[in-house]
C-alpha cells in the first residue's frame, strides 16, 4: 500500500508544480506518465520477473531499475533537445536585435548648405 501512496504523491507533487507554473505542462506530461506508469508497473511482481526475463536480467527488481534509468536518459533527451531549440531562438533573436539597433545608429552623411 506504501508504494501506491509514493506514485500518488510523486504525481500530486508534479501537479502542484504545473499548477503553480513552475514547470510547464507539455514539458511535464512525460514525467507524469512516467511516474504512473512505471510506478504502477512496478508494484505487480509479475511485470517486474516479466521485464527481467525478457532483458535476461537474473535478480529481477534490476530490470526496474534499468527501465527507471532509461526512462530518465529519455526525458533529459527531449528537455535538452527542447532547450537547444530555446536557446538557438534567443540567438537569433539577439542577432535581430543588435542589427536593428546598429542599423539605427549608423551615422547619417552630412548634408551639403
Amino acid at each position: 500500500m506504501i508504494h501506491i501512496l509514493i506514485v500518488v504523491g510523486l504525481a500530486l507533487i508534479l501537479i502542484v508544480l504545473v499548477r503553480r507554473g513552475l514547470i510547464q505542462a507539455d514539458m511535464s506530461f512525460p514525467w507524469l506518465a512516467a511516474i504512473i506508469v512505471l510506478g504502477l508497473l512496478s508494484t505487480r511482481e509479475e511485470f517486474v520477473d516479466w521485464t527481467a526475463a525478457q532483458l535476461g536480467i537474473l535478480y529481477a527488481p534490476i530490470a526496474i531499475v534499468f527501465l527507471t534509468i532509461f526512462v530518465i536518459f529519455g526525458l533529459i533527451t527531449v528537455l535538452l533537445i527542447g532547450f537547444t531549440r530555446l536557446r538557438q531562438r534567443q540567438i537569433r533573436i539577439v542577432r535581430y536585435l543588435a542589427a536593428t539597433e546598429l542599423g539605427q545608429q549608423e551615422p547619417r552623411p552630412a548634408q551639403d548648405h
